[in-house]
C-alpha cells in the first residue's frame, strides 16, 4: 500500500447517486476502501487500527473512518498512523451507523468496498482472503465470520453464539448464503451505490444489515460467505447491554420485516424456520463447544432472555408504528419513518 496523508471533512450528507453494477480496477490510487463507522470508542478503533496495520493485502488500498458525532474528538486518530495507513478520518453529526456507512462509501477511492467496525480485529489475512473471493466471484456480496474476542464473559458469547446459529442455518450453502454481518462484509462500490447503500430509515445499529443483504439478493446479485475471512469482536455486554442490545435487534426485526412486505422479497413465515430447529442446533452447538454445567446452564439463561428481549422490542416497534400511524395522516408518513429511540446507540 502506498500511505498518504490523512485528510479531515466536515460534514455532508448528500445522498449517493444511483449507478449501473459493475466493477472496475482502478488505475491508480487504492484498489479497496474499507469503512469503519464509529462512535465515542476511541480505544477500540486504536486496537482495530492496528489489526488493519498487519494486513497482508499486497494491492493498494486505504482505511476511511466515518466519526459519527462522537463526543470526544478523534482529531489524534489520523496522526498517529501517518506512513503505516492510508487513513482518513471523516467527522459527521450524529445520523446512525447505516448514514455512517454510506458516507464512506461516499468519500471512498477503491473500487471495492469493505466494511468492518471500531470494535472489531480483523486477521492479518482478513482482506485478502475477501478480496480474492470477490475476483472469484466479481459482483458477489462477499461475507466473512466474526469470532468472540471476549470468551470469559458471559453475554458477549452468547451474542456470538446467536451469531453462529443464525450463520449456520441461512448461510448453510456457503454459495448461495442469505445474511453477512455489517462488521465483515465486502462489495463492489458501484453495485452498493446503485441499491442506495444501507436504509437510513434504520437509526441504530439493528438488522439494517439483513434489509441490505435482502435487497442484495433480489437484485440478483451473489452472496458468498468466505469463513476463512475472520474477525475477532470485542463488544463487552453487561445484562443491561445485552437486553438493550436484542431489544433493540427486535425493534430493527420488525421494520425489516416491513421493508420485505412493501417490497414483497419475502414473509416472515420463512424466517420462522430458523427458530423452529433452534432447540436443536443450540444443543448441537453446546455439544460441539464441550461447556461444562455451569457455562451450558448460563448460555441457556441467557438464550431465553434473547428470546424474550428480542420480542419485546418487536412488539414495541409494532406498537410505535402503529401510534405514528395514527398520529399522522396517510400522506405525511414518510416523513416519520425513523424510529424515534435515540440514533446514538451502538
Amino acid at each position: 500500500m502506498h500511505p498518504e496523508a490523512t485528510a479531515f471533512s466536515v460534514v455532508d450528507d448528500q445522498p449517493g447517486t444511483q449507478q449501473h453494477c459493475h466493477s472496475e480496477v482502478p488505475s491508480h490510487g487504492p484498489v479497496v476502501t474499507i469503512v469503519i463507522p464509529t462512535f465515542g470508542r476511541p480505544l477500540q478503533l486504536q486496537a482495530c487500527l492496528a489489526a488493519l496495520a498487519e494486513q497482508t493485502l499486497a494491492v493498494p488500498w486505504e482505511v476511511v473512518v466515518v466519526d459519527d458525532g462522537s463526543p470526544q474528538s478523534l482529531a489524534s486518530v489520523g496522526p498517529a498512523w501517518a506512513g503505516r495507513l492510508d487513513l482518513r478520518v471523516i467527522r459527521q453529526d450524529n445520523a446512525g451507523p447505516a448514514a455512517a456507512r454510506n458516507r464512506g462509501v461516499q468519500e471512498a477511492r477503491g473500487s471495492l468496498i469493505a466494511f468492518t467496525d471500531d470494535d472489531c480485529r480483523p486477521e492479518a489475512q482478513w482482506l485478502d482472503t475477501l478480496v480474492r473471493t470477490a475476483r472469484e466471484r466479481p459482483g458477489a456480496l462477499v461475507g466473512g465470520t466474526t469470532l468472540n474476542g471476549l470468551d470469559s464473559e458471559l453475554f458477549a458469547s452468547t451474542s456470538q453464539m446467536i451469531v453462529d446459529l443464525v450463520y449456520a442455518h441461512f448461510n448453510a450453502d456457503p454459495d448461495n448464503a442469505y445474511f453477512f454481518t455489517s462488521n465483515n462484509m465486502l462489495c463492489p462500490r458501484e453495485c452498493f451505490l446503485s441499491l442506495g447503500g444501507f436504509d437510513r430509515s434504520f437509526p441504530r445499529a439493528g438488522a439494517e444489515d439483513r434489509d441490505f443483504c435482502d435487497r442484495w439478493r433480489i437484485a440478483g446479485w451473489p452472496l458468498i460467505w468466505c469463513p476463512d475471512a475472520r474477525v475477532e469482536h470485542c463488544h463487552s455486554q453487561s445484562l443491561g447491554k445485552f437486553i438493550d442490545l436484542h431489544i433493540r435487534y427486535g425493534r430493527g426485526a420488525y421494520l425489516y420485516q416491513a421493508r420485505r412486505m412493501q417490497r414483497q422479497s419475502g414473509t416472515m413465515q420463512a424466517d420462522l424456520g430458523f427458530h423452529r430447529t433452534l432447540f436443536r442446533r443450540v444443543r448441537h452447538h453446546l455439544t460441539e463447544r464441550n461447556a461444562h454445567i455451569l457455562e451450558m446452564l448460563g448460555l441457556l439463561a441467557a438464550l431465553a432472555l434473547w428470546q424474550v428481549a428480542n420480542a419485546v422490542g418487536f412488539f414495541i416497534e409494532a406498537l410505535s408504528v402503529s401510534a405514528r400511524r395514527a398520529a399522522f395522516p396517510a400522506g405525511s408518513r414518510s416523513t416519520v419513518r425513523r424510529d424515534s429511540c435515540s440514533r446514538r446507540g451502538r
